[in-house]
């Protein structure tokens, strides 16, 4: 159009220029003065149009290697974004209950391919598919399928399939998690009603500093069909109470409430349970090493608190988290908990940086990336300790409403290398510990060493 625009000027121009050379030399020709006029009038009009179009076209991009396009006057965007995580490990087992063996192999953790954009200037979207998965590739399901209206900010609202916000770990995107997998107790507290691939509405308001969030919750994409779908409300609040150029520190606390668990059978009556269930916080194997098993289940409720903090090229980040049922039936309600730490060091100097967008911090972003002159990239070491205790009144009969969910404790120790913005690859070493009261033939110990190949754009 801007072509268009430009040869449609120079006709007209082309045309004007003669009539207006006549008229000067004729003044007395009345036909050659009203031509005149009438091309001068088609002049502006031109003009008008020309304005009225935008200026430049559609943009384009590959900023750190994503695609993206947009309209020059913003209304518009489209981007073309990508994760693909590439884990191998190996588990040297100790104790364990007799058929137990955790697999040591190698797996795509996630393989998600998505658009991003923005339309009508006041609404975003986000479409991404997963073929990625724990211990073992999937056939590919829904992991964010939402668009959101960001027209009364500081207030928006989303809709979709998606992640509700429900903690700080949670927050924390994919790509950017400090080691591979999120620790068990924050990894259960984000699945009872959250995680991603979650149908929900969910209203929220950020500023620079803070993010406030309440979502009603429904099924995941993922889930098998039921009779009737789970119902829950995921609220978050952060509020990073410290904002300067080396220091940052953010508070955090969020609670999910299942006030109407899913139905396995039709009719009034349906029994309804709840499992609370973790590995070995490596998704090279699916098993799980802890596991309440069914609970018989009226309502679920989960609330943790989490802070974390940067300090230069130091940052810490701890959470605590507890689990209550009620029952349906007679019996005690029971209740669980569980809490990790952690602290990273960046060895090349760069600092986790604080994004307001997620109330979260993201990855280290390389100072000289590998490739430039001198530049080796960014490196890092990290350690996280991680509890989980799903036992309750474990020496009571199953009847009496004893639950041996077990204990778990892991230590992990990470270095990661971020050759370029878009490259990770990190190595873990973890030591599991799980324990079952009164049953020491059901525990498990094993040390195991896993890396990690990634590419985000």
């Amino acid at each position: 159009m801007k072509l268009r625009s430009a040869a449609l000027a120079g006709a007209a121009l082309t045309l004007v220029s003669p009539v207006s050379a006549a008229a000067q030399s004729d003044n007395a020709d009345p036909q050659l003065a009203r031509l005149e006029q009438q091309l001068h009038h088609v002049q502006l009009q031109l003009a008008d149009l020309k304005s009225a179009w935008p200026a430049g076209g559609a943009t384009t991009n590959l900023e750190n290697g994503r695609f993206a396009v947009a309209s020059a006057d913003g209304t518009f965007s489209l981007s073309l974004r990508s994760l693909i995580q590439f884990d191998t490990g190996y588990f040297s087992q100790g104790r364990g209950p007799a058929g137990s063996d955790l697999n040591s192999g190698s797996n795509f953790r996630r393989a998600q391919i998505g658009l991003v954009g923005i339309a009508w200037r006041d609404w975003s979207y986000n479409f991404t598919y997963d073929f990625g998965g724990n211990g073992v590739e999937k056939n590919g399901y829904i992991y964010n399928a939402y668009i959101q209206y960001n027209g009364f900010k500081p207030f928006g609202v989303r809709f979709g399939a998606f992640a509700p916000p429900a903690g700080v770990e949670d927050a924390t995107g994919s790509a950017d998690l400090i080691f591979l997998e999120r620790p068990a107790s924050a990894d259960i507290a984000r699945g009872i009603a959250g995680a991603p691939g979650r149908e929900a509405v969910a209203l929220f308001a950020q500023g620079d500093r803070y993010l406030v969030s309440v979502a009603y919750t429904g099924k995941k994409t993922t889930n098998a069909a039921t009779f009737d779908s789970q119902e829950a409300l995921v609220s978050r609040a952060a509020w990073l109470a410290v904002k300067s150029a080396d220091f940052n520190w953010l508070l955090d606390a969020n609670l999910s409430h299942v006030f109407k668990p899913a139905d396995a059978t039709a009719g009034s009556n349906s029994p309804n349970t709840f499992n609370f269930s973790n590995g070995p916080e490596l998704a090279i194997d699916a098993n799980k090493t802890v596991n309440t098993g069914a609970i018989d289940a009226k309502a679920i409720t989960e609330w943790g608190l989490e802070s974390a903090a940067n300090y230069g090229p130091f940052y810490a980040q701890g959470g605590y988290f507890h689990y209550d049922v009620t029952r349906r039936a007679a019996l005690p309600s029971p209740r669980f908990s569980g809490w990790y730490a952690l602290a990273t060091w960046s060895l090349s100097g760069e600092s986790r940086r604080y994004d307001a967008g997620t109330a979260s911090f993201r990855g280290l972003k390389p100072s000289h990336p590998l490739g430039t002159d001198g530049g080796v990239g960014a490196f890092e070491i990290a350690a996280r300790y991680s509890h989980i205790d799903l036992d309750y009144r474990p020496l009571l009969a199953t009847g009496g409403g004893g639950i041996t969910g077990g204990v778990q404790d892991v230590w992990t120790l990470g270095l990661n290398w971020y050759p370029t913005a878009g490259l990770r690859f990190a190595l873990d070493y973890d030591n599991l510990q799980v324990n079952h009261v009164g049953a020491p033939m059901s525990g498990i110990s094993a040390n195991a060493i896993a890396a990690r190949t990634q590419i985000s754009f």
